[in-house]
């Protein structure tokens, strides 16, 4: 873009010279006509004025010259420049997607990790309560089976146990084991029983019938839980079941392994 206005100019300044010194050339030329000058005279000058002119076109041919090798150098230096920041642009773009995997791959491990982290939480389930907290309760009978409730929490590892409805709650598929205390006085009419249900399902039960004394009865089983399955004791009708602040009517299950 530069190196076609440099040559214009030179262009330009060349032809004004060329046309100062005709003009001058020419000035000279009616003086020595009208003064009666000789015509070697006028010879002379033409000569050294077109050396004059000579010089001064080759003093400008080498500016010109000196002009294009700058330009070629600084068209070359530019060029190298372009090619470094190129280079580093790459280079960067590599850099910023080195960054990106690595933080994939954080944001994965931490995932792992809470995942981990989870499993390791469900993993410890266990549970344990009685029926009061204070009092004595003497329970039934009653005319159906009826749900019992053991209020008196001592251990709810993992919060899978509800103490207000008496549930239990599988929070992972896997092997539970389940066992039962049941407490209460012989009579001739009402014995002592509780079932353990799965899923409203009844699995195993628990049963004593004496006419006077103390009965105490127990059972336990295990079973296999998917996620959402429920697990709870059911008084059996026309049955008594008793507890007090001791302890004696408990229930208690514990996660054994993941499946």
């Amino acid at each position: 873009m530069f190196l076609p206005l440099l040559l214009l100019i030179c262009s330009l300044s060349a032809s004004q010279i060329q046309a100062e010194s005709d003009n001058e050339l020419g000035e000279n030329l009616r003086q020595t006509e009208s003064t009666g000058g000789e015509a070697g005279n006028v010879s002379d000058q033409q000569q050294t004025y077109r050396e004059d002119i000579h010089a001064a076109l080759r003093e400008m041919s080498g500016v010109l010259a000196g002009l294009k090798v700058e330009m070629r150098y600084l068209q070359h230096e530019n060029e190298e420049q372009a090619a470094k920041l190129a280079e580093q642009a790459a280079k960067l773009a590599e850099q910023a997607a080195e960054l990106l995997t690595i933080k994939s791959r954080a944001n994965t491990t931490e995932n792992h990790v809470n995942a981990l982290k989870r499993q390791g939480e469900v993993k410890r389930v266990a549970f344990s309560a009685s029926l009061v907290t204070s009092g004595v309760l003497n329970i039934g009978p009653f005319n159906a089976n009826t749900n019992l409730i053991f209020r008196n929490v001592v251990t709810n590892v993992g919060n899978a146990y509800n103490p207000h409805t008496g549930i239990f709650t599988a929070p992972v598929r896997g092997a539970y084991h389940f066992e039962f205390y049941i407490h209460g006085y012989g009579h001739r009419s009402h014995p002592v029983a509780a079932m353990l249900v799965k899923n409203r399902v009844h699995v195993v039960v628990a049963y004593e019938r004496q006419t006077s004394g103390f009965a105490n009865l127990a059972n336990g089983v295990t079973l296999l839980l998917e996620v959402g399955d429920v697990v709870f004791l059911r008084q059996r009708e026309n049955t008594r079941i008793y507890d007090d602040p001791e302890g004696y009517t408990t229930f208690s299950g514990n996660l054994l392994f993941i499946m």
